[in-house]
């Protein structure tokens, strides 16, 4: 994967806020993970997030990600943005 665009990283940006929006009011990961997938038959509101977990596979026509995978990437995201956050406030 190259460098990402200036929107691309606004997008994954964003992507994280809200996982980490949702997670502080108690979605489960699962619900997390499904609502920002990139691929629109594994999101919940059917439509592809705009660099929503899985994205790379939606554009090359692969198969969407597992639960397990999708709920990783979830985790992940809310992991990097909290530790982000904190090194902001340093």
């Amino acid at each position: 994967m190259g460098r990402l665009d200036k929107a691309a990283c606004a997008a994954i940006a964003r992507r994280r806020s809200d996982a980490i929006d949702l997670r502080l009011a108690d979605v489960d990961w699962l619900t997390i993970a499904r609502k920002l997938a990139g691929d629109p038959t594994a999101n919940s509101d059917g439509i592809a997030y705009p660099q929503g977990y899985g994205i790379e596979r939606y554009r090359k026509n692969q198969d969407p990600l597992t639960d397990e995978a999708l709920i990783r990437a979830a985790r992940r995201d809310v992991r990097t943005a909290l530790a982000d956050r904190r090194a902001e406030g340093q």
